[in-house]
């Protein structure tokens, strides 16, 4: 008996060493396979992430077409980033390597430069309801064509109304509530408020400019980390990311403001402002502001609050013009992913 169970003892422990060693073996192999899986997947993630960082840098700089970019670091390895031909037909091959494992992305892309849309009124209230409307004070709001820092209209040449909207009723309303010394003035009688023809999606014009934006304020602090948002030499796409008051500052551009549009103080810009939103719309101009370009204001309900102060909104071609020339922002259309 005791032999008996000395052998099933000794027949078991054989038998679960076995195990043990076979398991160990399965351990090392299954620990083996997973970090080979590891090496490759970090490569492909690092190459792909090459190219998507490299498409956004050519967005703003088309410079860089035709030239290479090496031994560039991200996520502990490294990546080469190729980039060839025109707008129409970009190749970008980002080769990564990452602990010996090596993957390659070629990406095949079209670049669209983002223009600007025309305007159809120095101020376009874009809305389906016009509500809680005050315009009084020295306010100019003109539709009348002028030079880059001029009040006076350049002679002979178009006008627009000074404040463009979508139906009659609206006109009756504005009309009725501009007061005190403000002035409306363009094309047509005065005060100049005219029912425009414009099928311009504000909403996805302003969400293609944001895709791509020079500057980006998320609160009154990052406004005052700018001496200014734009120059006309330079001029800059900037995405003002909520309803963040407009203090004292130049700049000149384009300006999205996914909120309430407020400005105040001595405000100076040469280019397009395009407030927006899903719901309702505050706008309020106030201080010493002065816009050469235009400024559109598109919601299902605007409430306009136009008074006090000297601001002053003045088309300008010759502003849409500079910044539309200068300008750099451009989106991509991915047209092939080879990997």
């Amino acid at each position: 008996m005791g032999k008996s169970l000395l052998i099933i003892v000794l027949g078991t422990s054989a038998i679960v060493g076995f195990m043990v060693l076979k398991l160990n073996s399965n351990t090392k192999e299954s620990l083996g396979a997973t970090t080979e899986m590891f090496g490759k997947t970090q490569a492909r993630l690092i190459a792909n992430s090459g190219v998507e960082i490299f498409l956004e840098k050519l967005k703003s700089d088309n410079s860089m077409l035709g030239k290479t970019f090496s031994n560039n670091s991200l996520f502990n390895g490294k990546y080469n980033v190729i980039i060839s031909g025109i707008d129409s037909l970009i190749t970008v091959t980002s080769a990564a390597n990452f602990m010996g494992h090596t993957h390659t992305t070629i990406v095949k892309a079209r670049a669209d430069k983002i223009g600007i849309l025309p305007l159809k009124s120095g101020f376009r209230v874009a809305a389906n309801v016009v509500s809680n409307v005050k315009i009084n004070g020295n306010i100019t709001v003109s539709g009348h064509n002028h030079s880059i820092g001029s009040t006076t209209p350049i002679a002979g040449s178009t006008s627009l109304p000074g404040i463009g909207v979508n139906n009659s009723s609206q006109v009756s309303i504005i009309k009725s509530n501009i007061g005190g010394s403000a002035s409306v003035i363009g094309s047509g009688s005065t005060p100049s408020v005219s029912v425009v023809s414009d099928s311009t999606d504000w909403f996805a014009y302003a969400n293609a400019l944001i895709s791509n934006p020079d500057i980006i304020i998320n609160s009154t602090g990052d406004l005052r980390l700018h001496s200014n948002l734009g120059t006309q030499s330079s001029p800059k796409v900037t995405f003002v990311n909520g309803s963040i008051k407009i203090n004292s500052i130049s700049g000149c551009g384009v300006m999205v403001v996914n909120g309430n549009l407020e400005i105040n103080g001595n405000f100076n810009y040469v280019g397009l402002i395009v407030a927006y939103q899903n719901s309702n719309i505050t706008t309020k101009l106030n201080g010493n502001g002065i816009v050469w370009g235009g400024v559109v204001v598109a919601s299902p309900n605007v409430n306009l609050n136009i008074s006090n102060g000297n601001f002053g909104i003045y088309y300008s071609s010759q502003a849409l013009q500079v910044i539309s020339s200068a300008m750099q922002t451009r989106r991509f259309q991915i047209l092939s992913w080879w990997e």
